[in-house]
Parts: C-alpha cells; structure tokens; sequence
C-alpha cells in the first residue's frame, strides 16, 4: 500500500512539474519586454496553435501602435548614427562578453554631444550592472572612435585627445589653465592683457619650459583645432518608440494605477477547438500532438495572466509610495524606494522586480501627460532614509548661506547637516555628495570670491 502511495505521490509531483515548468518559462520571456512586444508574440503564436485565438468581442479604447505605424515602418537615418559606429567598434574588441555587453549598455547615456551623463549609480538604476562595473568600462569605451567620446567634461575631452603629448604646451594649458585660455581669445587689448597673465603663471609654475606670447597663441589654435562635442558629425539614430505599460491616473485625489493596455483580454482558448478535442478518438496519433499544443496554449495564458498581475502589483506599490511627486513633478519629493524593498514587499524575487522596472514606462495621465520610466520611481537610499537628491539639495541650501569669504569646509557641513536636519553623516560622505551635485570644495569657493 505504501508503494502505491509512493508512486502516485510521484506521478502527481511530475504531473506537476510538466505543467508549472512551461508556465514559469513563458513569464520569464515575457517580464522584459513591453505590450506591443507581448502582443506580438501572442498573435504569432495563434496563428500556429489552434487553441488561441484573438478574442473578437474584445473592445478596446486604446489605440494601437500598428493602427498608426505598420510593422515594416521604421525611419531611417540619413547618416551613420552614433551608435552604429560604437557598436561596430564594441564587437570587434577583445573582451570578455560580459564587459562587451555592459560597455553596450551604457552607450545609451551618452549625450548628444557625446558625453557621459549622470553617475555610475545612476547608471546602474534598474539595470542588471554595478555602479563599478559600468564606471570600470568608462576607459574602453574613451579608447573608440571618435576621439573624446564618453568623457564627463570639456576638459577630459581635450586632454583624451592630447594624451600622445602630455608634455606638450597645449596639454598644459588643458590640463592646468582652462579657464585662463579661454580669456585670451581675440585680439582685443583685455585679450592681451590676459595673455601676458597667463605667461606669467606658466613662468612662475612651469621654469623648465621655454614659453613666449607666440608659443602660447600657437597653443591655443591647437586646442581650438580639437573637437568639444565628439557625436556631433554623426547622424540620429532612430526614434525609440516607447509604449508605456502602465498609466496612473488621479482619482479622488490619490494616483491610481491600472495596465495602460490589457493584452490578457485580447486572446483566449478557443473552445470550439477544445471541443473538437475531446470528442475525438484518444487513440489517434494527431490527438496526442493536439493535447501538447492545448497544454502550451493554457500555460502560455496562465504566464500572460501572471505577467499583467505582476506588473501591477509592482506598480501600484511604487505609486502608492510617490504620491507626492507624481503630483509635484519635484524629484525632492521622492521616497527612498529601493528595488529590493520593492521585491519584500510585493512577494517577488529581486531578479524578477529588476527585469519588471528596467525599460518599462508609466503613462502619467494629467493636464500635461508625460510618459516616465518605471525604474525613476525606484529611487537608492541615500543617507538616513533621505534621497541622494534630497542630500545634494540640503547641501546647495547650507552653502547658499555660507560666508563666501570663510566657506563651510565638508566637515562643518557634515556637522551642520546633523543640527539643521537631524542627518547622521560622515565628512566622507559629505565629500561625495558635495562632488555629485557639482559643488566645488571650500578651498576653491573662496577663491572664487577672491
């Protein structure tokens, strides 16, 4: 008797299996992708599988992107664009696949002119890399073509695309006098007159160097030879189209959230073809292929259902927690909401809640609607429970009232950000911040002033 039990406790678990595995695979494939993406697939699949079929009493008041664009439409650019060149040089690198994948991937924070915007953790927001893995990449992607690209300032643009003669004049002049230079373009009289200031500094600091009105000029026209915008020869890519997934919308004065497009409603099992099924000869060999596709077909619904319930369990957990941003549209209102505190608090796993907010966007429904990604709602704990953005904007409001002829050294600003604002913060943390914001240390502020 226990021998029975045995075997039929073990062919209920592989029963079990059989069908839950399909059922986890199909929502694996679908949490990354969008609406449109899913319901493409969904039709695919119907055309091969008897048992979906698109549900034709289905009325919806949303439009759809192929009642605008048809598939085939897609804008091409008139020039190689950016991201062609990049990725033509990424592919044939010698690197490992992973470092390959995330040099990819941050292409896409470069900016028009071909700077890297925003930091590593910014970067990293929402996507599968650390902050110190993207910034680890940072040098491979300033070694490609163009010269310049993927540098943080005017300044390291320049200096990459003089690093073959460091001891040159105009890489000094990069490197230490910027701003100086700047001051001596032109042939008025001031311009002169800054001119001879500069040479009076490189006298004073560089004395090895042989250096003269002339050599200056000339090495000044060498670094207005240079590129400042390193992506501006290049053509646009195409147009992203996004397709938000979700909408928020106000309602009795609270956000409420909902799928922007239900593709669950969209197909359904096709009973005629189930019907048809069961009142055929089990025996028949055709049969049997028929039940594989009609078990395909109710996994494959089953992971549709899952998916829709998961990006709204996700969502409405992140609405409920920026309520007043999305009604003030001021990034100081956002709550710390990291994606792990997401994932404890829907019941998900944190692979799953990454692959959910990483390239989805909300449709916020209002006088001006705007569409936002999904990830801008996840925001990293700073310090004491505060946003990285709400410490950078406490320390613009201490410095905006510090004497500008005795400036608040980082650890007088960790001090007072511990009376003023009840925050627990080291000098070091003080220090990093202040850099993220833009902030110059006090030593240079009260030069500034001078």
């Amino acid at each position: 008797m226990n021998s029975l039990n045995s075997a039929s406790t073990l062919e209920t678990h592989l029963e079990t299996q059989t069908v839950i595995y399909p059922t986890l695979r199909y929502l694996v494939r679908f949490l990354p992708w969008d609406s449109k993406r899913v319901f493409d697939y969904l039709r695919e699949e119907s055309k091969h599988n008897p048992f979906i079929i698109e549900n034709s009493d289905f009325q919806s008041s949303e439009v759809l992107l192929d009642d605008i664009l048809p598939n085939w439409y897609s804008p091409t650019a008139q020039e190689l664009s950016l991201s062609e060149h990049l990725f033509g040089q990424i592919s044939a690198l010698s690197i490992p696949s992973k470092q390959r994948e995330a040099l990819t991937y941050l292409t896409q924070w470069l900016s028009n002119s071909g700077y890297l915007e925003e930091t590593p953790q910014t970067w990293a927001n929402g996507s599968i890399w650390s902050p110190k893995e993207l910034e680890a990449v940072v040098p491979l992607l300033q070694s490609l073509d163009p010269p310049g690209i993927g540098t943080r300032s005017l300044q390291e643009c320049l200096l990459l695309q003089l690093k073959d003669q460091p001891e040159s004049l105009a890489f000094i002049l990069v490197k230490n006098y910027l701003e100086d230079i700047s001051n001596c373009i032109g042939n008025s009289l001031e311009s002169k007159h800054n001119c001879q200031v500069l040479l009076q500094k490189l006298h004073q600091n560089h004395q090895n160097i042989d250096i003269d009105i002339e050599k200056i000029t000339d090495a000044i026209h060498e670094i207005q030879e240079l590129e400042p915008r390193p992506a501006r020869n290049f053509g646009g890519s195409d147009a992203p189209i996004v397709t938000p997934d979700l909408k928020v919308e106000l309602i009795a004065e609270s956000w409420q959230i909902s799928l922007a497009y239900e593709v669950k409603q969209r197909f359904c099992l096709n009973s005629e073809a189930i019907k048809l099924l069961q009142e055929s000869p089990k025996a028949r060999r055709d049969s049997q292929q028929l039940e594989v596709l009609l078990q395909q077909a109710r996994s494959l619904l089953t992971a549709l259902q899952q998916w829709q319930e998961n990006l709204i369990k996700v969502g409405k957990f992140l609405v409920e927690r920026q309520q007043a941003f999305l009604q003030s549209r001021d990034k100081l209102d956002l709550v710390s909401t990291p994606q792990q505190l997401v994932a404890q608090s829907v019941g998900l796993s944190n692979s799953t809640v990454s692959r959910i907010v990483r390239g989805r966007y909300i449709l916020v429904c209002d006088q001006n609607s705007r569409i936002i990604p999904l990830h801008s709602l996840c925001v990293p704990v700073g310090v004491g429970g505060r946003t990285p953005q709400q410490i950078q904007q406490m320390l613009l409001q201490l410095i905006a009232e510090e004497s500008p002829a005795n400036p608040y050294t980082d650890e007088q600003l960790a001090q007072l950000l511990k009376i003023r604002f009840c925050l627990p913060i080291t000098r070091r943390t003080v220090t990093k911040y202040r850099k993220i914001a833009g902030i110059k240390s006090s030593h240079y502020r009260k030069l500034i002033d001078k």
